[in-house]
């Protein structure tokens, strides 16, 4: 008769060295995944740490090359804030403020009607606002600069803030769009047999169930446009209606004095720096959610 038990530990013995051979090749594709996540972590964050740490040296330091400072000067933070640079905040401030209530609201309030009010082309014309994601944005700068030139707007806000008000761009559309076509028709439905108009369902029903993914075109409204320096070279021409992103640049590329050493240009740096630091970390979540939803609701 067999010896059941010697093939038991035999068997035994052959799935634990199994194990372990399956246990060693995961532990080798873990530590080497690390590894390079490291590594791509320490490069992405090298200039980072090189910013904060010049911002925070002497002006000598910061032209001899230097990664570490000798003694933090903190107060390089307080000799940047300049009149100029309070007015380049202010510019912008108004700027993504704007942006970030109406670009939102707009995308929310087209996609409403192309999911609710049913009209002749309704199709047809949600597939040409679609098509414009295909053609370049610096395509389309071109004949807006000569219409704003024409009536007037050159040197002033006005074309950072119009466009924003008036659709909310392509990819916020259908994203919001893609989004209300998940909430039932049941609510809506209801609310109009209680009397409630168009309106009045839009800003109670989908105003409110439409918050996450409002959320997410206002997290992408304001590090796009806290960041855009494009646009604001091409409309902006005078010091006074600078933005900061654009005042920065034109601060780094200018001739390099004392009060523009690369202490002080990286301590500037830092101010455009945090902001959206600041917001990623308070909002990440909303951001990764919308994400998603584009994804799976998409």
């Amino acid at each position: 008769m067999p010896d059941f038990s010697t093939q038991q530990s035999v068997i035994t013995s052959s799935a634990m060295c199994t194990r372990k051979h399956i246990d060693k090749k995961m532990i080798i594709k873990h530590t080497v995944t690390h590894f390079f996540l490291v590594i791509l972590c320490i490069i992405f964050l090298l200039p980072i740490f090189y910013m904060v740490t010049t911002s925070l040296m002497s002006a000598v330091e910061s032209g001899q090359g230097k990664f570490i400072p000798s003694s933090l000067h903190f107060e390089n933070y307080i000799e940047v804030l300049s009149p100029e640079l309070l007015t380049f905040f202010k510019n912008t401030i108004i700027v993504v403020g704007l942006n970030v209530i109406f670009i939102p609201f707009s995308a929310l309030f087209t996609a409403f009607a192309f999911v609710r009010c049913k009209f002749v082309g309704q199709n047809i014309l949600f597939t040409i606002i679609l098509s414009t994601m295909m053609i370049p944005a610096i395509v389309c700068q071109i004949p807006m600069f000569v219409v704003y030139v024409k009536i007037g707007w050159l040197n002033t806000l006005w074309p950072l803030i119009v466009p924003g008000i008036l659709g909310g761009g392509a990819g916020n559309i259908f994203l919001a769009r893609q989004y209300m076509r998940t909430i039932p028709s049941t609510l809506d439905e209801a609310a109009t047999i209680d009397g409630a108009n168009r309106f009045q369902v839009f800003f109670s029903i989908f105003m409110p169930l439409c918050k996450p993914i409002a959320m997410f075109m206002m997290i992408t409204t304001f590090t796009g446009m806290w960041n855009d320096v494009v646009t604001p070279m091409l409309y902006l021409r005078q010091e006074s209606t600078w933005t900061l992103a654009l005042g920065i640049y034109n601060w780094f590329t200018g001739p390099v004095t004392g009060s523009s050493a690369p202490n002080m240009r990286m301590a500037i740096g830092m101010y455009m720096l945090v902001p959206c630091a600041i917001v990623f970390f308070i909002f990440q979540k909303q951001l990764i959610d919308g994400v998603q939803m584009g994804a799976v609701k998409g």
